[in-house]
């Protein structure tokens, strides 16, 4: 039984069921939740539980466009150069990783 059906069982009143044995339910799902934590399956951003154990992020990109009318915005010139604009990405890059 997964906790959300324990959970519902509980609700509705279901069958009589001993109090010993809904304790004993609840630990076998909060040693099953930290085994899982402990296989590094918990997303360490938002605390959920992965049944895959590789979590992969999209790394999060910005045109040449898109970084000419940030500079725009700021107030700066237009058109970067291809280096300015290989700097900006660099720097993303590193926030990113942090």
């Amino acid at each position: 039984m997964n906790a959300n059906e324990l959970a519902d069982y509980i609700e509705t009143g279901g069958e009589n069921i001993d109090r010993k044995e809904l304790a004993t339910m609840l630990r076998q799902q909060q040693t099953e939740i930290q085994a899982l934590k402990g296989d590094g399956k918990v997303c360490a951003r938002c605390g959920a539980i992965a049944y895959d154990p590789v979590i992969t992020q999209t790394a999060k990109t910005l045109t040449d466009e898109e970084i000419n009318q940030v500079a725009i915005d700021m107030g700066m010139f237009g058109d970067l150069s291809h280096d300015e604009i290989e700097l900006c990405r660099n720097v993303l890059r590193k926030a990113q990783e942090k």
